[in-house]
């Protein structure tokens, strides 16, 4: 080491020792300050002194002058050389509590330096989190305040916006971990090494909803303040998030008003009054029933999946009943979908995505008949298990006969058979089927069982079944009632 080089070394306190071996007292990182009282004129003793100092990691030597020593031992300085031991001289008449002094009074500006560029850093995403565009915003500026990346990603990892852009591919590499980290149920963060970055990721979202992640890189070993302020960006985006669907879920309040227009067969005002939330109804839409235990978390989990701004036109909680009797479907969700190609396959994925429910997709009508699609679908989900969903969409071309007088007529035609589910159910899959061999496999039940039940049948309805008029009849007055 030259002669008056100074090496960028870290101290991490000020000691003073005249001992020939402090290292006792010493953790590593210290200035040792020492006016050589212990010292013997020997090059092999300093040789050996130095080198417990080395030992011990101290940051630098520092030999005060005056009444002990004029000037720095030439053997000191030698070994001191020779060892790589920054030396330095402390000239008189500087006290060694002055150097302690002033060492702890920058320690103290320093961290008041360090607080106030993080207190600015946290006003800066709080800021960010007010902003128009509060994920994005908090990102960059997340990004910026540690010197390294952030990313948002969805709960099955899919990546929805990372700063700065240039590191998308390395943020995408993350998806199977934060997939697999979600399928393992309870909400927890995630330390992972990625390239010469370490990363760390954290869930957004309270103890009822998770909402995405958060993901947080930076250039290895990741600091302290990076991971604070990475929490700081999670409890910010989880406010906003939870904010926003509350939001959502008063605007679904109109959107449930549109919806009960439609099922009044109003279809002009359901347009004028979707016209109001900046949605233009089409002619001819799908109307789609969801069951979950909360369809509330239901509808804010609609909003974040993906895909749903290309099929949802409306959604809201389920809606009750008519007069004339349709089911009400509890604890479920009632969604107006696009008539497009999609439609199926995008619930099925929404119905996945929420353990435990299950969903069925009418057939695509014109809005005028969205009453009957809506009861069609309820009728089908009563019969649906979790996990299930069933697409109507076979009915495209079933015509729309369906009034209050019809239904009422159906549930007279049907009165002989009220209370007799077995019986129901083996007209409706007799009439579907082409032949009763293949009602029976379709119950699975043996074709006698099949041929014991048509005759009962027959008997209740005074009527053979394999006269058309009967089962044409049968057929309709089972379709209307909601039983096939």
């Amino acid at each position: 080491m030259a002669a008056g080089e100074v090496p960028a070394t870290e101290v991490t306190a000020v000691h003073v020792s005249e001992l020939a071996d402090p290292t006792m007292f010493l953790d590593g990182g210290e200035l040792l300050l020492t006016l050589g009282l212990g010292f013997q004129p020997s090059a092999v003793w300093f040789s050996r002194y130095v080198q417990r100092l080395v030992s011990r990691g101290i940051a630098a030597l520092a030999v005060g002058l005056g009444p002990e020593h004029g000037s720095v031992p030439v053997a000191l300085a030698d070994a001191a050389g020779r060892a790589g031991l920054p030396l330095l001289v402390v000239p008189p008449p500087t006290p060694f509590l002055a150097i302690s002094r002033r060492y702890w009074s920058m320690i103290a500006e320093s961290g008041q330096r360090e607080l106030a560029e993080m207190l600015s850093a946290h006003r800066s995403l709080v800021a960010a989190s007010l902003s128009g565009a509060p994920v994005p915003s908090v990102l960059r500026r997340l990004a910026v305040a540690i010197d390294g990346w952030a990313a948002h990603l969805a709960t099955d990892g899919v990546l929805r916006s990372v700063w700065p852009a240039d590191r998308r591919g390395a943020a995408r590499e993350l998806q199977g971990a934060v997939y697999r980290l979600h399928a393992a149920g309870a909400p927890t963060s995630l330390s992972l090494p990625l390239g010469h970055d370490d990363v760390v990721v954290q869930p957004i979202g309270d103890h009822s909803r998770l909402l995405g992640y958060l993901a947080v890189g930076h250039r290895r070993p990741m600091p302290r303040h990076a991971q604070q302020l990475a929490m700081t960006a999670v409890a910010l985006l989880t406010l906003e998030s939870i904010h926003a669907g509350r939001l959502r879920l008063a605007a679904r309040g109109s959107e449930a008003m549109v919806l009960d227009l439609l099922r009044a067969g109003q279809a002009p005002a359901a347009r004028r009054a979707a016209a109001f939330l900046g949605i233009d109804l089409p002619d001819r839409a799908r109307v789609a029933v969801v069951r979950d235990g909360h369809p509330e978390e239901m509808l804010l989990h609609l909003d974040s999946a993906p895909g749903a701004g290309e099929h949802v036109l409306l959604g809201a909680q389920a809606i009750t009943g008519d007069e004339t009797g349709s089911a009400r479907t509890e604890a479920a969700c009632c969604l107006l979908l696009r008539d497009k190609p999609g439609s199926g396959g995008w619930l099925r994925g929404l119905i996945d995505a929420v353990p435990g429910s299950s969903g069925v997709l009418a057939a695509p009508a014109g809005l005028e008949h969205f009453a009957e699609s809506l009861r069609r679908a309820e009728a089908a989900l009563a019969g649906t298990a979790p996990g299930g969903c069933a697409d109507l969409g076979w009915e495209r071309t079933a015509a729309p006969l369906d009034t209050p007088e019809l239904r009422a007529w159906a549930e007279r035609r049907l009165q002989a058979l009220a209370g007799e589910d077995e019986l129901m159910a083996t007209a409706a899959a007799v009439l579907r089927c082409r032949s009763e061999l293949d009602a029976a496999r379709d119950l699975d039940v043996h074709r006698h069982t099949i041929r014991n039940r048509v005759t009962r049948i027959e008997s209740l309805l005074g009527a053979r079944m394999d006269d058309p008029d009967t089962r044409s009849e049968l057929w309709l007055a089972l379709r209307l009632t909601g039983r096939c």
